[in-house]
């Protein structure tokens, strides 16, 4: 038996008063995932341990079967795993995120994380002029993957946690930034890159065509280092991973699985989703697990698009489960999981904290619901309690 793992972030949510008090996810036209959950096995899951914080680097953990809170590693660890970096003593990693800044009042307000989804070019160029400006602090920055980005600095181990810019939006950053002494240098990095940025030529140029510039740097990701036991050691079953996550890849680095590059891959709503499913299916021919992450619906719940959720989670439907489906149909020697990482709520424009769903192929049940919403969470039966819980009940190991 093979297994396919589709880790769809973001497509649960909370009622919404204006749409007949319907979730993104019960408006959207999903017959694929709603066929699954008739004819298959369908559930909940709690894929984020009450007392941690919600994000991706918990969430992915969960669903790879390890336990977050023993694995409790800072997400610029994996993303410096990710590209290949060898720190050195002394060296902490951070993520470097690009943002788009607004001013408001006495505060500066967060009015896009991705910085209008920057693209990797003009990364690298605002990436150039950082490295060769800010040059009497010991900084190096290195490119990840569009507006998410890596710098590595001479440190100790910061003792409190930088906030994540991506629950952010619409919050005046004052009270979100650092704050402290062990933190006088990351302050100056973060205003020397904001004069920087302000003179770049293009973001001048983006300024006179009224677009957005990316004016500031966000940094966090810091915390712990550590190690994971290699995924095929603890499944028995070599395993790859297809997604445009930064950190995801580092996870999956970091747990020794073959990690899938895709063209045209972006983990926004606009993505390359027939090069993802090809990716998957090419996969499975060599693989017995894999899993494929489609991250689109969780950005633009961040950004409190209601409507463009409900398109993404049909555009997901359609053009991944759908082809995923009937290619399961014609090969009965692989299983068929989706689940979502975690809440992402375009209405508080916020991660949450709960159960989500999950539905598998080719195990038929009494079906007391038949669609893939947030109802398969009242079910009676069909809890598991943690993600490593329910990938032992998906791979079969008791």
């Amino acid at each position: 038996m093979k297994y396919l793992v589709v880790i769809a972030n973001g497509l649960t949510d909370k009622p919404i008063a204006e749409k007949e008090n319907k979730t993104p996810l019960q408006l959207a036209d999903t017959p694929n995932l709603d066929r699954m959950v008739q004819e298959g096995y369908s559930g909940s899951v709690q894929t984020i341990p009450e007392n941690r914080q919600v994000g991706n680097e918990v969430s992915y953990l969960s669903l790879l079967g390890y336990d977050p809170a023993k694995y409790d590693i800072a997400p610029a660890y994996f993303d410096a795993l990710a590209i290949g970096l060898n720190l050195k003593d002394g060296e902490i990693p951070l993520c470097c995120d690009f943002v788009t800044l607004q001013p408001s009042h006495n505060d500066m307000v967060m009015k896009d994380y991705t910085a209008g989804h920057l693209s990797c070019e003009e990364s690298r160029n605002y990436l150039k002029a950082l490295q060769d400006q800010i040059s009497d602090r010991l900084v190096t920055f290195y490119p990840g993957l569009g507006f998410h980005n890596i710098m590595v600095m001479q440190s100790k181990p910061f003792t409190k946690f930088l906030t994540p810019p991506n629950e952010l939006i619409g919050e005046g950053i004052r009270k979100f930034m650092p704050d402290g002494d062990e933190f006088n240098d990351l302050i100056y990095i973060i205003n020397q890159a904001q004069i920087i940025l302000h003179n770049h030529p293009v973001n001048q140029k983006r300024k006179r065509e009224n677009l957005d510039s990316a004016n500031s740097i966000w940094l966090w990701g810091n915390g712990k280092k550590g190690t994971l036991p290699p995924f095929e050691k603890k499944f028995g079953k070599p395993a790859s991973l297809i997604s445009a996550s930064l950190l995801f890849q580092g996870i999956a680095k970091a747990a020794s699985m073959g990690v899938v590059s895709v063209e045209g891959a972006t983990g926004f709503a606009e993505t390359n989703f027939d090069n993802k499913v090809e990716a998957a299916i090419h996969e499975l021919q060599t693989k017995d697990i894999v899993y494929l992450n489609v991250a689109g619906a969780e950005e633009v719940s961040l950004k409190g698009n209601i409507d463009d959720k409900i398109l993404t989670i049909e555009d997901i439907d359609s053009k991944v489960i759908g082809p995923l489906s009937k290619e399961i149909s014609l090969n009965s020697g692989i299983k068929m999981m989706v689940v979502v990482n975690h809440v992402s709520s375009a209405v508080a424009v916020k991660y949450e904290n709960g159960r989500v769903p999950f539905v598998v192929s080719g195990e038929k049940e009494t079906a007391s619901v038949n669609k893939f919403d947030e109802n398969i969470l009242n079910k009676e039966n069909n809890h598991f309690k943690s993600g490593s819980d329910l990938m032992n009940m998906f791979f079969d190991i008791n």
